[in-house]
């Protein structure tokens, strides 16, 4: 009884000092419903692998934040839109996720180019030994020259070169 008097004063005491013009997403925040989700926003597995079950939503400017909501699907049967995302699916509340690297130009990963579905998607300093792309530009349809492949998804077109 004690401990959930403490919760509760330091509940009231939290939204009383706090805030409101400060922004939604500021502490991570636990998604375990996929159709919670919103696009744009940038997600890390709960647990130490992919396999977990929950998603933890967290400030994209992050340095890890390397997975970012592409769409919402409102059944594990859907499609994702054009592209090569990872798909994420919630049995649970019939939703799924397609989730694309959340990149920017001059950003490294390293990830399975093959097999995106498949790959552990992680972001890395570019001096990292792990890493294995690069991020050269991002485009709404072709890659520049000096991109070796891209990564077409509905709404840009990831453009990409080895570094290992």
């Amino acid at each position: 009884m004690v401990c959930v008097l403490a919760v509760l004063a330091y509940g009231v005491l939290w939204w009383f000092f706090s805030d409101e013009d400060e922004p939604t997403h500021t502490t991570p925040v636990f998604l375990t419903d996929y159709s919670k989700a919103e696009k744009g926003t940038c997600v890390k597995f709960a647990g130490a692998g992919e396999d977990d079950l929950g998603l933890t939503v967290i400030d994209c400017k992050g340095e890890r934040a390397a997975l970012k909501v592409g769409t919402v699907l409102a059944s594990t049967n859907g499609e994702c839109p054009r592209g090569d995302y990872k798909v994420l699916r919630d049995t649970r509340h019939n939703a799924a996720l397609c989730l694309l690297p959340n990149a920017e130009q001059g950003d490294c990963f390293e990830f399975d180019t093959e097999d995106l579905q498949r790959s552990v998607v992680s972001k890395f300093d570019c001096a990292a030994p792990r890493v294995n792309v690069q991020v050269v530009g991002i485009a709404e349809e072709s890659c520049p020259a000096e991109a070796e492949l891209g990564v077409p998804y509905e709404e840009m077109t990831l453009c990409l070169r080895r570094v290992r």
